[in-house]
């Protein structure tokens, strides 16, 4: 499991201190009744601009995988990681070339359209469905990570299910522990 502090050695903003992505969200949008309700599914429908504004800040192809990433990339090159379940969005397992992988909470690489449900790539990414009518409200491209309001996907549940009586040893690493952990879930 490579939670969020991961990412942050990476140059990825971390969400909870004190210049954090929710404290500077918090001046950027005072009508935002908390920071965390950039992930939350109603809110986005009504106004997408606070996640917007964050999800330029982590996009992909802008960092670089840290030797944590690399190291668990070569754990799986070897045959020895069952499999790798990160609560992170930002794409830099897929960088590092981590093959066996649940991202659990989805991730930046590509996005659908709320109303029709068109997928594109993350460089195709655009904040109105290009399929849709201009006319036609909540036809935003929404990235394919977990909102607060959405369920877990359900290859996660089964994979936990297959993995829990297979594993020899979890390794929870870069966790702040101010979130809760999917390995919580075995």
């Amino acid at each position: 499991l490579v939670p969020p502090q991961v990412s942050v050695s990476c140059g990825i903003p971390d969400f909870r201190s004190r210049d954090g992505i929710y404290a500077r969200l918090a001046v950027d949008f005072p009508d935002l009744p908390d920071p965390q309700a950039m992930f939350d599914i109603d809110y986005f429908r009504r106004d997408p601009r606070p996640f917007f504004k964050f999800a330029k800040e982590i996009f992909p192809g802008q960092f670089q995988p840290s030797p944590c990433h690399r190291f668990i990339s070569m754990l799986d090159k070897k045959g020895r990681l069952l499999r790798n379940y990160t609560q992170n969005i930002d794409t830099l397992e897929q960088v590092a070339g981590i093959q066996k992988i649940i991202q659990c909470h989805g991730s930046f690489a590509t996005a659908s359209c709320l109303v029709c449900k068109h997928k594109v790539d993350c460089e195709a990414v655009v904040p109105h469905c290009p399929r849709c009518p201009a006319d036609v409200p909540y036809a935003i491209m929404k990235p394919d990570i977990v909102f607060f309001g959405e369920n877990l996907p359900e290859f996660f549940h089964r994979a936990m299910k297959q993995d829990k009586d297979e594993v020899d040893l979890l390794i929870v690493i870069g966790s702040s522990l101010k979130v809760n952990l999917v390995c919580f879930h075995i």
